[in-house]
């Protein structure tokens, strides 16, 4: 699969046609989306509430066309495609062969509560046996999971604090 396939797709809001291994999965929250939008954004901060996310890094301001990389011997090679700030986040790219779009909605559903959806789509040899729909569905609970934890937490600390 062409990276510029992957891009074009990504910037039209699209997942890859026909993907072998796909997944969506939503959280609740009860932190503002302002909160939730910095944890997403905060690239080199994603392994200290998601050990997954191993050496996160963003080259650059999270914007259109900036490279994002985490992982450990093997690495997630990623860029963002788009971006509505606040509220969603398209991401492209690959691993050790794998082609892959990922989507981030973030939706205000009261001051302190906020919908996150993950979906996400691969691409690549195999996938399909080695990895599988179930699995990434798994993982992007994880994430969600990981993500609610830590949004939460600090706002009970901000609580306390005042």
């Amino acid at each position: 699969m062409l990276r510029s396939d992957l891009r074009k797709w990504a910037v039209a809001e699209q997942m890859i046609p026909n993907a072998p291994v796909n997944a969506a999965c939503s959280t609740m929250i009860n932190a503002s989306s302002d909160t939730v939008w910095h944890l997403l954004t905060s690239v080199t901060n994603w392994p200290r509430w998601y050990g997954y996310l191993k050496n996160a890094q963003l080259d650059g301001l999270f914007s259109v066309e900036t490279r994002l990389t985490y992982g450990g011997l093997i690495k997630h090679r990623l860029r963002i495609a788009r971006v509505t700030p606040g509220k969603m986040v398209m991401l492209y790219g690959t691993m050790a062969g794998y082609s892959g779009i990922t989507r981030w909605d973030v939706k205000t559903m009261a001051e302190e509560r906020t919908k996150v959806t993950f979906t996400e789509s691969s691409n690549g040899p195999l996938i399909a046996l080695l990895y599988g729909s179930g699995r990434l569905e798994k993982h992007l609970k994880l994430w969600l999971a990981a993500l609610k934890a830590e949004a939460e937490r600090g706002l009970v600390m901000f609580r306390t604090q005042k």
